[in-house]
């Protein structure tokens, strides 16, 4: 009898093994932490060995050497790509499934152009406009890898502050690998020793640090000294930091091309009802009401919470059952 052989024992090609390559830098680029991959894996993978099959093994075209032939290897691989098949279906639909939205487009064209001319842009807006989601696809689309420039999203946690803070952030975007030290123009250099032409900084959350400080000021200092294009994308607390009655960001302003989103409009709502195969004129003015609420409570990140509820509590998509939740969860008066 004929011992079956498993997936993680057979040969492996260039083609699959340079996709899941791919597939798990491009997590990397829009945001996903390593120690998250690492974790996840059904095998164990050391940060380590991760970096090592990612990065040194990962060039254009992938070298299917002797290396990437050992059987522990193709287990490393496969194990990743389960981990990848499994992160996408945790979105519940396939990630190149998405709204095309108006918002999305305008700040997806927004990243693209600065790209391509290498600039320093802002876009502001209100909460759950889609910005966030929009700059992640970007850097998905177009990622940075080990061996290759490109672009690379990041978001600055809460606590983020003073000019040691920002350069972490930017640092554990671009060395994912490497954890951040010495002063802080060791850390400048660090940051200008690791970008390359072609690279992309795309900072989200920027109204943490801006309204604890002034290390956002090294965004401007990066693209000039570096000159790679940089994106910084925040909230009301970012606009009223840097574009309000504050000075100590005039400098940053004023090198900034900036583009501030009024709220959801309509024709998001509609692109985002027929992804989700949902019509009804009641339904859509249901949605529009909660999309323009004011504050954190609006957006389509909103309705997003809403129809996921209908959903946990199985119950049918209505304009009436709507409006119940979002009373409920205080989006609504």
């Amino acid at each position: 009898m004929t011992e079956k052989v498993t997936d993680a024992q057979a040969p492996m090609d260039r083609i699959r093994a340079e996709s899941i390559v791919d597939r798990i830098n491009a997590h990397i680029a829009g945001g996903v932490r390593i120690t998250k991959i690492c974790a996840e894996c059904e095998v164990v993978i050391s940060k380590d060995q991760l970096e090592k099959l990612l990065s040194e093994q990962a060039l254009r075209p992938l070298h299917l050497g002797e290396w990437f032939s050992s059987p522990r290897t193709i287990e490393a691989l496969v194990a990743l790509e389960k981990w990848a098949d499994e992160e996408d279906r945790g979105n519940e639909r396939p990630l190149e499934e998405y709204a095309v939205t108006e918002t999305f487009r305008q700040v997806y064209g927004i990243l693209n152009v600065a790209h391509r001319v290498r600039s320093l842009v802002a876009i502001t807006g209100t909460y759950g406009l889609g910005k966030s989601f929009a700059a992640r696809r970007y850097a998905m689309d177009n990622p940075r890898r080990p061996n290759e420039p490109g672009a690379v999203w990041f978001e600055f946690p809460p606590g983020t502050k003073g000019d040691s803070g920002v350069l972490d952030a930017v640092l554990s975007a671009l060395d994912p690998y490497g954890t951040p030290s010495g002063s802080v123009n060791a850390k400048l250099d660090r940051v200008l020793t690791l970008v390359k032409p072609g690279d992309f900084l795309i900072a989200d959350e920027c109204g943490l640090p801006a309204e604890k400080g002034t290390g956002l000021r090294f965004m401007a200092y990066i693209h000039e000294q570096a000159g790679i294009p940089i994106a910084m994308i925040g909230n009301p607390s970012f606009h009223a930091a840097v574009w309000g009655k504050r000075t100590d960001y005039d400098a940053l302003a004023s090198r900034t091309r900036h583009t501030s989103l009024d709220g959801n409009s309509a024709e998001d709502v509609e692109a985002f009802m027929d992804w989700l195969k949902l019509s009804g004129r009641r339904l859509k003015d249901s949605i529009l009401m909660v999309v323009r609420q004011p504050g954190r409570d609006g957006g389509l990140r909103g309705a997003v919470t809403i129809l996921n509820e209908l959903k946990a509590r199985g119950m049918e998509v209505t304009a009436e059952n709507f409006m119940s939740i979002a009373k409920q969860y205080g989006r609504m008066g």
